[in-house]
């Protein structure tokens, strides 16, 4: 019978060793990719669209119609949201700080931008918006609650508090 020599046995004890801590390394990835749900929201979203109901549930344009807008959630928990859509009108004057009532009236409506720190309420699938400052001033220092859904590729939120008032529920897709 052949006997096995020092070295056969470290080398082998060694792939031992380096297998196992590739399957480690490989179950931690696969935990990660599905990850928990605070995860998932870290990236760069993109508006798709929104349903925004009144308390007497018609529905309404909350910025004019065309609503465009991004979502940053960032992996140390700091989000930002920019908003713009069609009440906006361009400024006769090309100068921001010389609007008409009119135009500066159109700006209010037509955008909403906000930034802070978010939390996500994993047992609730609740994202929750610290913000820090807002372009409706009513927000700044406020927590905004969305309840949400996502999945790889997609952001779905209701919002019972919404800017322009009743409810509204968005849904956002992941930018590339």
């Amino acid at each position: 019978m052949k006997s096995w020599s020092d070295g056969t046995v470290k080398l082998l004890s060694v792939s031992l060793i380096v297998g196992l801590m590739l399957v480690g390394v490989s179950q931690g990835w696969a935990q990660g990719k599905e990850g928990s749900l605070r995860q998932k929201l870290i990236g760069t979203w993109g508006r798709v669209s929104e349903v925004a109901k009144k308390a007497d549930g018609s529905t309404y344009e909350p910025f004019g119609g065309n609503t465009r807008g991004v979502l940053m959630l960032d992996k140390d928990g700091y989000f930002s949201e920019v908003l713009v859509g069609d009440a906006r009108k361009k400024f006769a004057s090309n100068n921001r700080l010389e609007g008409s009532s009119e135009e500066n009236k159109g700006v209010a409506q037509g955008t909403l931008a906000f930034y802070g720190r978010y939390s996500v309420n994993e047992k609730d699938h609740t994202l929750i918006l610290h913000v820090e400052g807002s372009s409706y001033a009513n927000w700044d220092a406020t927590d905004q609650r969305r309840v949400i859904t996502v999945t790889s590729n997609e952001l779905k939120w209701t919002s019972s508090a919404a800017s322009g008032g009743g409810t509204a529920e968005v849904i956002w897709k992941r930018t590339k």
